[in-house]
């Protein structure tokens, strides 16, 4: 079995050099977001209230919910300024409820923690920001009481993907459990890559013993070579906890906000996505947000089964500072809009609808910019400002300022709002290992990142904008070896030579970064057109 690896460039970054010619290229700006705006002249008006007042314990093992849910309430008509305590150093446990703590139509206030940890009883989500606006969240740390995974040994291999495992500590289940979702997977236990191996079943064998036979299936790649691994290599096997798991879809909801700041706070573990955020204006600020386990928990092997920060359809600039984020078992990052299928075009209207769900797209409004493609003649069709828009049950009716030709009603023409998908977001001093998926103008500075897979291109027909003006500056980017191949720079355009002008992937800089230059994998296109540039200073 490989032995833990450490992952720090080789070489690390000594200076900090001036990007600012590149930026103004690419027209990318380093978002700073202000001092939170004084709301309220008179200060008496302005109140502090704390979750004890409210019958809160805070002793870790008494129910705090209706007490937080009060406080939380009471805080939701008080004056734009005020805030809410969690009192420092103290641990309120809650165990009813949909959500651990849910923010909504909150306006101007404060939640505040300090060393505080919310620990919560699956599987209710962690915490709900809905409809806020100008909030700050800071001083909290979530976690779960029960982890959700077990760690197990296989000890035999058995045909048709059936392994016999025997984990530490009991599944609590009787006779068989089958998976809740399709994409229900278990994880060997490796730092290097990112082994999936899907999970149809468990069934008990010896209940005390903690043994179980488990069906697995083909829904990811390389099934038996995975199993290999680990009858062989011994390696561990990750498995989610029955009921646990993967069964709570978001720990962390963030929708339909208007500049929310999270400082100063910390998410141990998730039972699939960390943070879902969509549909929010203005800013969502991270600062000091870390993804890790909680103190005393350094062996855990992972804290989400899915992605960390998954921001869709969003026209919020993200901005991502101090933070870390590590053992994750899908993207740190992901961000991107929603790809529209052009449905009919009659006298100018186009009709377009999210092939992805087949429902509504009701975030787009008049001014917006939206990009035209086609993925059978491989043409960029153009870009154009959205004039007009109605929103239907399943469609959107859209008129553009200047006219765009090619634009058809065929299955192939395609369509991004390019103001949804968080452009011109910024990510500081940061520390993060894992996955990540960047598509729209983006500057990442002076931050360690260690990357098992990167994408830099386009998820058609789910994910975009086709990525471009993406910079890179003074960060220091490390991978799994010094071989492969680890950033994918491909717009999967496999039409390209017969278009006269491609759709591609554009402008990508790495700029005095430490970095190896051979990682990057390109598609056709991108090669052809020089998609990436390297460019170290002369200072």
């Amino acid at each position: 079995m490989m032995s833990k690896m450490q992952y720090r460039p080789q070489n690390g970054l000594q200076h900090k050099i001036s990007d600012e010619n590149i930026r103004i290229e690419l027209g990318l700006i380093d978002f700073v977001v202000g001092e939170q705006e004084e709301y309220c002249e008179n200060s008496k008006e302005i109140k502090t209230i704390y979750v004890k007042d409210f019958g809160a314990k805070g002793d870790g093992i008494a129910n705090d919910s209706s007490a937080i849910r009060k406080a939380i309430t009471v805080l939701r008509h008080l004056p734009k300024g005020s805030t809410l305590v969690f009192e420092p150093d103290t641990t309120y446990y809650v165990s009813s409820g949909k959500y651990a703590v849910d923010l909504r139509e909150l306006h101007g206030v404060n939640i505040c923690g300090d060393n505080t940890t919310i620990l919560v009883k699956p599987i209710m989500s962690l915490c709900r920001i809905k409809d806020c606006t100008n909030i700050t969240v800071k001083g909290l740390t979530f976690d779960y009481k029960t982890k959700p995974y077990a760690i197990a040994d296989v000890t035999n291999v058995f045909r048709d993907g059936i392994i016999r495992i025997k984990t530490n500590k009991s599944l609590n289940i009787r006779g068989t459990y089958k998976q809740p979702v399709p994409d229900y997977f278990g994880l060997v236990d490796r730092d290097d890559g990112r082994y999936h191996v899907g999970i149809t079943t468990y069934k008990v064998v010896n209940h005390e013993q903690n043994i179980y036979d488990v069906k697995c299936n083909n829904i990811f790649a390389q099934r038996d070579k995975r199993i290999k691994m680990m009858k062989d290599e011994k390696y561990r096997f990750i498995v989610p906890m029955p009921h646990v798991g993967q069964v709570i879809e978001q720990a962390i909801t963030m929708v339909c906000n208007e500049n929310v700041s999270m400082i100063d706070c910390n998410i141990c573990c998730a039972a699939k996505f960390m943070f879902y955020i969509k549909a929010n204006r203005g800013f969502i600020f991270f600062k000091n947000v870390n993804v890790e386990p909680a103190q005393g928990d350094s062996d855990m092997p992972i804290v989400g089964w899915r992605d960390g920060f998954y921001c869709r359809d969003n026209r919020a600039k993200l901005v991502l500072e101090d933070c870390k984020v590590d053992l994750l078992c899908d993207d740190i990052l992901n961000i991107s809009a929603s790809v529209l299928q052009v449905q009919q075009v009659n006298d100018g209207l186009i009709s377009l609808y999210r092939q992805e769900k087949g429902l509504p797209y009701d975030g787009v409004e008049i001014g917006d910019e939206i990009t035209f493609f086609n993925v059978d003649t491989g043409e960029m069709l153009g870009k154009s400002i959205i004039s007009s828009v109605d929103v239907y049950d399943a469609h959107i009716d859209v008129r553009l300022e200047t006219e765009i030709a090619g634009i058809c009603s065929l299955p192939s023409c395609k369509a991004v709002v390019n103001n949804l998908a968080s452009p011109n977001s910024v990510i500081r001093n940061c520390n993060f290992r894992g996955t990540f998926r960047f598509r729209a103008p983006l500057y990442v500075k002076e931050s360690t990142i260690h990357i098992t897979r990167m994408w830099i291109d386009a998820e058609i027909p789910t994910e975009g904008p086709i990525a471009n003006n993406i910079l890179f500056s003074n960060c220091a980017l490390s991978f799994d070896d010094d071989m492969n191949k680890y950033i994918h720079v491909d717009s999967k355009n496999k039409k390209w030579k017969n278009a006269e002008n491609p759709y591609r992937v554009e402008n990508i800089v790495f700029y005095n970064c430490d970095v190896r230059k051979d990682a990057v994998q390109y598609g056709e296109v991108e090669e052809k057109y020089g998609a990436v540039r390297f460019i170290e200073s002369d200072n």
